[in-house]
């Protein structure tokens, strides 16, 4: 398989050139028997229907292209692969949006090296709202590269998995009964290639605003987002910008097969509930983990503020990693044993008249 235009798609191509290169003569022998199995059912179904003759044309039509992509299953992977890449990089190059991921972290990498701790914190005032700072950067340097690393995994094991188990479902064309599997791997099929250029399509976008150049963000020029020409000043404030910026970007990554499922299938609503909730996992994460970690201290605080808001990120329900005391978030009635009042002594019994 050709070679994908993003940074994430490198790992993808090896795993599949594997699966091709070892298992796949054995993959396509498998699915040669299930479509033929199939066959006899799509003709058995015809002939259960009073002998429909378009049926059954419709069976052996099934049955011949199903033969013919089952027996060039790896160059029509590649082929597929290879036309959604050059529709995203058509999109990612009008605007020269490039590869957004492997150019932002790059940036970061460059920021940290050129200024090291001393400087990044030393930038810093040392007020109450420096915690909120402390977090973000903590986020830039730490939940992105996580974030890209995750979405980098997801996209691999979908597409291998996709492209290791096509065969036996396309197998499944020529029965009406069970191709309604083949029918929903395609559909699935089309959505993971949508990734590409829904990545492209944001990349595009920041690349637009220019929100894609860490030097000019540290150097306050943030004209693009609507706060004028240095209005934070020299890496006094911009540097802040930069970890918010890092969150957000982290945020869209691991929603972008969210965001290629719902509109492929036109939920065009289910895109910004799934916004919000990631929203609110950081939010609700962060303020967990600072509660928690009060009690130590500050340096505590941000600590715990910065593990809860990644854990919130990757989807970990943080209630039960910070609860304290026996009864955790949700007290001692959540859990079952909670107190109960007794009436006081000598109160006369209640006048049930079904009672003897």
């Amino acid at each position: 398989m050709q070679p994908g235009i993003f940074e994430f798609q490198s790992m993808l191509t090896s795993v599949v050139n594997g699966i091709n290169g070892s298992l796949l003569t054995s993959v396509q022998s498998v699915a040669y028997v299930l479509m033929t199995i199939c066959l006899v059912l799509g003709i058995y179904e015809a002939y259960v229907k009073g002998g429909d003759v378009r049926s059954l044309a419709g069976t052996f039509l099934k049955y011949a292209v199903a033969a013919f992509v089952i027996g060039y299953w790896s160059n029509f992977f590649s082929d597929l692969f290879t036309g959604f890449n050059q529709i995203a990089n058509t999109v990612d190059g009008s605007y020269g949006g490039l590869d957004l991921l492997k150019s932002w972290q790059s940036q970061l990498q460059t920021l940290f090296t050129n200024n090291a701790y001393a400087t990044l914190f030393k930038s810093i005032p040392w007020t109450p709202s420096a915690l909120l700072t402390l977090i973000e950067i903590a986020l830039a340097y730490i939940i992105y590269p996580i974030a890209v690393q995750i979405f980098a995994l997801i996209y691999t094991f979908w597409g291998s998995c996709l492209f290791a188990m096509g065969p036996f479902v396309i197998a499944l064309a020529p029965s009406s009964m069970i191709n309604s599997l083949t029918k929903y791997y395609a559909l699935n099929l089309g959505v993971w290639n949508a990734w590409s250029i829904i990545y492209a399509v944001f990349g595009c976008l920041i690349t637009a605003i220019h929100g894609n150049d860490v030097n000019a963000i540290v150097a306050g020029n943030m004209g693009s987002f609507g706060f004028g020409d240095a209005t934070f000043g020299s890496l006094d404030g911009g540097i802040e910008m930069i970890g918010l910026i890092s969150i957000i970007y982290a945020i869209c990554i691991l929603l972008i097969p969210m965001v290629a499922a719902f509109i492929l299938r036109g939920q065009f609503s289910a895109v910004g509930a799934g916004l919000t909730m990631a929203v609110s996992r950081v939010a609700n994460g962060g303020i967990s983990g600072a509660r928690a970690g009060a009690t130590l201290g500050p340096a505590a605080a941000v600590g715990g503020a910065v593990a809860g808001a990644g854990a919130g990120l990757l989807g970990v329900n943080t209630n039960p990693l910070f609860a304290t005391g026996t009864g955790g978030w949700g007290g001692q009635g959540g859990s079952g044993t909670g107190t109960y009042s007794t009436p006081p002594p000598n109160t006369p019994p209640p006048n049930n008249p079904t009672r003897g």
